[in-house]
């Protein structure tokens, strides 16, 4: 029986739907193809063999060898392990796949070979440096893995991990070992609570879990959402400005929508930065708005030339999430975005230490935000900074506002402004009161010469 009409025979489980690993919407993908690309190595069986990726096939395999084959187990057992699973690790997967991965042995090389070359890499104990192959390498693998559509499900590498590991312990330490250890290796840490491995579908949910603020970390994970339902979600909130008619969904995206940075310190809206603290990722979506003292503060961001790449796998990521589930990268740039229309956006943001721009071009950000947050999909009734946008838009329309902040920004933009206009003040007072003097005295000499 072949791989296609065993998969019809045996449709996936609720479990297997959990662990589902989707492919990039072409609606965001036709916006930026190359961000959902892998630059030098392949991950899985969306993007097998492609020819600039074909270096890294027998590289991976010279990895298993050395790395391995030689200090654990042999080929064979580790292939044995992997086809009790290769029906279900399948399943994870979208059809078509590549034709090769038919033939007897293939996809179960793939997942090997793959896998045992990410656990390796993660758990850091190999010594092996890329900057032979080229300096730029070690950096591309490590975004690289952060795809997703460059993804092996969870299980199998724990799987591996097993089989590997020289001291095996109990198998729930084990795979918080492989968890941590994944999070060390992209720089990021795991938050206080336990790592739930059972829930985790692949190294970048992992990773955009701990970005997840505190407050839903200790929530049970839910699958992803069902695709029909998925698209009639993109159908109900992509934003977009074209339809002549304003929807529910779009009047509550322009309730949700705010002035640009220029604009809102026009109206008095000060705009702050909050360092992130080390090893608090959480911290980047950690945005907060003062009504009494008028502050916008926004944790600092470093925009580089990996920032795009990343946000939109995360973004891609969480079109696939269930309704219910806040999704903090899409709610983040769609904040962002509306906060950036020109360059002087970015130019009173990077003054302002709320941007670091790596890129050295304040308008290259704009058109990158500008360019993510258009067409997204976000959950307007239950966008992140909801009560943020209605505080501050609500501040905007007050036209007293606006002129207070432009009388303060045009004549009391420094304390000499104040101590001249107190000045001025007197002086005017001073020339009102010999005014009124003189034209008392004017009228008392008229009563005497009368």
């Amino acid at each position: 029986m072949t791989p296609q009409n065993s998969d019809l025979a045996n449709p996936p489980s609720q479990e297997e739907e959990s662990t589902k690993i989707f492919k990039v919407p072409h609606r965001l993908r036709e916006v930026n193809e190359k961000a959902y690309e892998p630059n030098v190595i392949s991950i899985g069986p969306y993007h097998y063999r492609k020819p600039h990726l074909a270096g890294m096939e027998d590289f991976k395999k010279w990895w298993f060898k050395k790395f391995v084959e030689k200090p654990h187990l042999g080929l064979h057992q580790f292939r044995e392990a992997m086809e009790h699973l290769e029906g279900k690790t399948r399943n994870c997967y979208e059809r078509p796949l590549h034709p090769d991965l038919d033939k007897d042995g293939s996809f179960v090389d793939m997942m090997v070979h793959d896998g045992c070359f990410v656990v390796k890499l993660i758990l850091a104990d190999t010594g092996h440096d890329f900057s032979k192959m080229g300096r730029h390498i070690s950096d591309e693998i490590f975004r690289d893995l952060l795809l997703l559509e460059n993804q092996l499900p969870f299980f199998v590498l724990l799987k591996l991990h097993s089989m590997i590991n020289p001291n095996p312990g109990p198998t729930g330490h084990l795979n918080v070992c492989l968890a941590t250890s994944a999070l060390k290796f992209f720089k990021v840490y795991p938050c206080s609570s336990p790592i739930n491995t059972a829930s985790t579908r692949h190294l970048l949910d992992l990773v955009h879990t701990t970005f997840q603020p505190s407050e839903i970390r200790d929530e049970e994970k839910v699958p992803y959402r069902d695709p029909i339902n998925t698209i009639k979600h993109l159908l109900r909130s992509v934003r977009t400005t074209f339809h002549p008619s304003e929807t529910q969904a779009e009047a509550e995206s322009s309730q949700n929508s705010m002035p640009s940075a220029t604009e809102l310190e026009d109206a008095g809206i000060h705009l702050l930065s909050v360092p992130i603290q080390e090893k608090r990722t959480e911290c980047m979506f950690g945005i907060t708005f003062d009504n009494g003292t008028k502050e916008l503060k926004i944790p600092t961001l470093q925009v580089d030339d990996s920032t795009e790449r990343l946000f939109r796998n995360y973004m891609a990521y969480e079109q696939f999430l269930p309704r219910e589930v806040p999704t903090y990268f899409v709610d983040y740039v769609v904040f962002i975005d509306d906060l950036l229309n020109t360059s002087k956006d970015v130019e009173l943001l990077r003054k302002r230490r709320i941007f670091v721009n790596l890129l050295g071009n304040d308008e290259a950000v704009t058109q990158m935000f500008n360019k993510m947050g258009g067409s997204i999909s976000y959950n307007a009734e239950k966008f992140y900074y909801k009560d943020i946008a209605s505080q501050v838009n609500e501040h905007c329309k007050k036209d007293w506002n606006i002129w207070k902040a432009k009388l303060k920004k045009d004549y009391f933009n420094t304390p000499w402004s104040l101590v001249s206009f107190l000045a001025a003040l007197v002086l005017l007072l001073l020339t009102i009161l010999q005014t009124i003097f003189s034209g008392l005295s004017y009228c008392h000499q008229r009563q005497k010469d009368y």
